[in-house]
């Protein structure tokens, strides 16, 4: 019996080493299918270390082959061991998820250091150069990339960027500016709860009224709420609710040029504030989507087929900021994902100011920001 005992033991045990193998190794290849180690380096070298400590240990026949053989035998082989889990990556492999992990990582980058960076004067920095716009000085002096991404002499091309046309013929009888909030919620120093017009939806307010009163432009606001889900804030599938709105808008009114996502900033205590006319005036920041990995790997389930596009308005009105003398804006800042930047040409992700940023403050930027939206946009 005592023979019989340990054998059944043995069984049960060998039973949950290899259940508890396979929760790891689906746990690992579920994380990995959604993005969670591609955008990261670090997190992808700890990916295949556990990913062949995790096969060598509960399932030995699938660290067997050597070690030269193409990444992709892992996942050839859990298909012929595990047949559910390729029946489960199958069913999930062509799944385009543009919220996964995308807030957390917007907090993470605006938590970093180069976030502060101010650009250097364009015409201070064309003498320095030469009137070149050499790669290397360009992305030091009027760009922050994150870890997460990369870009290269070919994407970030500033004489291409600067000479694309990003005129707008304006007509003010059909709609051709779209603003809206993937993160409505957002708010100020003296936000007043419950009352959105003292929220970054007040700030699109109050852009709109700008843009239309003041320069003839035909704006709609779309003020819905993408950010809360049963009265609780939920950013977690913003984006993706935001541009399934985004899209219908633009189906019914494909006059609509210029897309604006417009966002609040949120760094930790600093208050970005600067002088624009003689008014205390929120600082401004374009993010820019690369829809590209650390290690130059374009993310295939969030295409974006106007990156160029997108770069040049940015840097194109970064520039005409600039004319200004002032220090309205804040580097442009490079990240992964696509921020639903795809929906048109002429596309921008705006943070305007801080937490720590006034309602006031936050208005004046957007007087500040609609005056040279309107000389890129008419060509002035």
């Amino acid at each position: 019996m005592k023979l019989l005992d340990r054998l059944v033991q043995l069984v049960l045990a060998g039973c949950i080493s290899a259940l508890a193998g396979y929760i790891i190794i689906r746990g690992i290849s579920i994380a990995y299918e959604n993005g969670v180690f591609r955008n990261t380096p670090l997190l992808s070298a700890i990916y295949g270390k556990v990913e062949d400590l995790t096969a060598g240990t509960y399932i030995p026949v699938l660290s067997y082959e050597e070690e030269t053989e193409e990444k992709n035998r892992w996942e050839e082989l859990s298909r012929k061991v595990f047949p559910v889990y390729g029946y489960a990556v199958n069913q999930n492999g062509n799944t385009a998820v543009e919220s996964t992990g995308e807030y957390e990582l917007i907090v993470k980058a605006q938590a970093q250091a180069e976030e502060n960076k101010q650009p250097r004067r364009m015409d201070e920095f064309l003498k320095e150069q030469g009137a070149e716009l050499d790669f290397q000085n360009l992305l030091n002096n009027y760009f922050s990339m994150d870890m997460t991404t990369t870009i290269d002499p070919e994407r970030l091309d500033g004489q291409k960027l600067l000479a694309m046309d990003m005129t707008m013929e304006k007509n003010p009888q059909v709609p051709q500016i779209l603003i809206y909030h993937t993160h409505s919620q957002e708010g100020f120093v003296d936000t007043v709860e419950g009352d959105d017009s003292t929220t970054i939806v007040g700030v699109g307010d109050y852009l709109t009224e700008i843009l239309t009163d003041q320069y003839g432009y035909n704006v709609i606001h779309e003020r819905g709420v993408f950010d809360l889900v049963d009265g609780v804030l939920d950013r977690n599938v913003a984006y993706d609710y935001s541009q399934a709105a985004v899209e219908a808008i633009l189906e019914e009114h494909p006059t609509i040029e210029v897309v604006i996502d417009l966002h609040r900033d949120g760094v930790d205590g600093i208050h970005f504030v600067t002088d624009y006319n003689g008014k205390p005036t929120a600082k401004l920041m374009f993010i820019a989507g690369m829809s590209r990995t650390a290690d130059g790997q374009d993310i295939e389930y969030l295409p974006n087929p106007y990156i160029q596009e997108n770069l040049s308005l940015a840097l194109q009105l970064q520039m005409k900021a600039q004319e200004t003398g002032t220090e309205l804006m804040r580097n442009i800042y490079l990240m992964a994902y696509r921020f639903n930047l795809h929906l048109r040409p002429k596309s921008l992700l705006l943070e305007a100011g801080t937490q720590l940023n006034t309602l006031e403050e936050e208005k004046n930027a957007m007087e500040a920001f609609a005056q040279i939206l309107d000389k890129v946009l008419s060509g002035e």
